[in-house]
């Protein structure tokens, strides 16, 4: 099981959705983006980087003297983690309520009858996980 994520400060969030646009970039790209708007130095951006370098949010790769950065998970692996930190260990009529939610949720726009679908083939899988290796 994968440790909790961190928790991120405004400007942490900012700088990891533009990596997550943009795949990867030096810290100069990252404050001409985020930081310029914002009226903040590339310091400070450079500060936030190595903060979620730390956080191990970020992977860096050496360039000379510099790093480029890019996100340790896709989007939706944090968003997924993130959902499982929030929602702890799920046990008896606690389990009953959030499931009926994330059905209700999973269930809504153009999308929810494939989401259904997708819902219901993860379920076939937990009960049977050679049927994971066999879709594999």
């Amino acid at each position: 099981m994968n440790s909790p994520l961190p928790l991120l400060g405004v400007l942490e969030a900012a700088v990891l959705e533009h990596l997550w646009e943009v795949g990867s970039a030096i810290p100069r790209d990252v404050h001409g983006a985020v930081g310029e708007p914002r009226g903040i130095t590339v310091n400070t951006v450079q500060s936030a980087l190595e903060r979620l370098h730390r956080k191990r949010v970020l992977i860096r790769e050496r360039l000379g003297p510099a790093y480029r950065y890019a996100p340790a998970l896709r989007r939706e692996e944090f968003r997924a983690r993130r959902i499982a930190d929030a929602l702890g260990p799920l046990d008896g009529t606690d389990a009953r309520s959030v499931l009926e939610a994330l059905v209700e949720l999973v269930a809504r726009g153009p999308a929810g009858r494939r989401n259904i679908d997708h819902l219901e083939e993860l379920c076939r899988e937990a009960r049977d996980p050679s049927a994971r290796r066999k879709r594999a």
